[in-house]
Parts: structure tokens; sequence; C-alpha cells
């Protein structure tokens, strides 16, 4: 009797310790769990490579710092990057960290830059958008959704950043304007949590949804009818060529224009699925 509490004494002091180093491990390897994390969930869901220079994040007081945020753009589109951001500040309940649904604070992204680029179809930042919608419409028919971490963000700030507007038509040249700073809050809150590209859509939206209120101060026409003077100064002697330059640019700025609009009303009602508003 003696010999077998000893034996079920020691087989409980080895499982505490196993679950104990589980926890240390899990703490001790945070920074590189979350780095791998939001890079390898980030590139598929928006078929683009997401790319992190560093992530420090301290498990005792839930506070750290992910920098160096890149983010490609999609194959088509000549811009180098969609999204850079130098700094994400983010605040976890530490207490949260190790259960099933973790419970961050707040996330704010710092002076991010962001290139909008006009596309003969649709917009680098709509296709993005577009790819994260089927990615995750595919998990959620294949049930792998559910099975992932979940998360509630109280406050998601993004804050001071620009857009640069790139599009075939202005050349080399970009017009770059500010965006309105985002404040989203309690996403997922009121149920089971958010997976990932529920958070990745919702960011996605507002951000859409605000270039389209910056671009609104932007006359493109104005900016491609100055393209087209300067074409036509240009193509002297050339005058079929310079038609057919000119008469792509227009074509480019309309198209612009309503693209902008569409890309406004798509966001508004994406977020407001994706929030329960």
């Amino acid at each position: 009797m003696n010999k077998t509490i000893k034996i079920a004494g020691i087989t409980l002091i080895s499982i505490a310790v196993l679950i104990v180093a589980g926890v240390i491990f899990i703490y001790s390897s945070l920074d590189s769990i979350v780095k791998a994390a939001v890079e390898s969930v980030a590139s598929d869901m928006t078929q683009t490579e997401v790319t992190l220079d560093n992530v420090s994040i301290s498990p005792t007081t839930g506070e750290g710092s992910l920098s160096g945020f890149l983010m490609s753009n999609p194959k088509g589109f000549k811009s180098s990057d969609a999204f850079k951001f130098e700094e994400i500040t983010i605040k976890v309940d530490p207490t949260s960290i190790a259960s099933d649904v973790v419970i961050i604070n707040e996330i704010r992204i710092k002076a991010p830059h962001i290139t909008y680029e006009v596309g003969p179809q649709k917009s680098n930042i709509d296709t993005i958008n577009e790819n994260a919608q089927t990615t995750s419409s595919a998990d959620n028919s294949d049930n792998s959704a559910g099975s992932g971490p979940k998360f509630i963000v109280e406050h998601l700030y993004l804050n001071d950043g620009e857009v640069s507007v790139a599009a075939a038509p202005l050349g080399d040249k970009t017009i770059d304007v500010d965006l309105p700073n985002i404040h989203l809050k309690d996403i997922g809150k009121g149920g089971n949590g958010a997976s990932p590209d529920v958070i990745l859509q919702a960011a996605l939206g507002a951000v859409t949804k605000n270039i389209t209120s910056a671009l609104n101060s932007v006359d493109l026409e104005g900016i491609a009818k100055d393209v087209k003077g300067r074409v036509q100064d240009l193509s002297e002697g050339a005058a079929s060529g310079a038609s057919a330059v000119t008469d792509t640019v227009g074509d480019a700025a309309s198209g612009a224009s309503d693209g902008l609009k569409d890309a406004a009303d798509g966001a508004g009602n994406a977020i407001k699925g994706l929030l329960g508003d």
C-alpha cells in the first residue's frame, strides 16, 4: 500500500514537473512563437510574404513590441511592398497567455506606411482583402478555423499613417496623403474570441475604408489631366502614340475613382459583419 502511494506520488510529481517545464518553455519561447505565428498566418491569408524583424514580449507584464513588419505586394503589382510598420506595441493580459482565449488589451500600430497601387482591374489593397476573405471562407468550410487559438482585442489603434498612391500613368511619381487614425474596439468580445483571420480582416477592412476617405481629398482626375498634358507636350511628332497614352491615363484615373468608391462600400460592410454591428 505504501509502495503504491509512493509510486503514485512520484508520478504526480513527475506530471507536475512536466507541466511546469511546458509552461516555462512556452514563456521562454513566447517571442519566437509570436513571430512565427504572425508571419505564417498573415502570409497564408493574404497570399503575400510577411516578415517581422523582431518580437519582444514580457510574459510577466504582457507588454511588448513587434518591429520591422513588412507585407509584400501580391503578384502583378510593381511596388515592392503594401504595408510597412516600423513598430507595433502590444499589451496582453499575462494571466490569459496560457488560456484558450488570449486577451489583448491593446495593439497600437505607429506611423504605418501603406502603398496603394491602382492596377488595371483593382488595387493591391483590394486584392489583399479578397485573398484574406477567400482564405477565411475556405478555412471555415473545412472547420479548421475553430481549432486554432482565439483572441479578444479590446483596442486596436493605427495612428499617424501615410498612404502613397501609385499608378502606372504616374510613372515613378506617387501621391502621398495622411491616413485618418483608426480605432477598433472589442474584436472577438461577446463570444468565444476571434481567430487571427477575423482580426486581420477587421484591420484590413478599416484600413481600406480609411484609405478611401484619405483619397477623397486627392484630385485624381486633375492629376490625370496634368499627366496627359505632359505626355502631349513630350510626344509632338508622335500623335498616334500620344493619343493612346493619354487615353490610358484618363481611363486609369476614372477607374481609380470608381474603384475607391466600391472599396469604401465593401470595407464598410465587411467591418460591420466582422464586429457584429
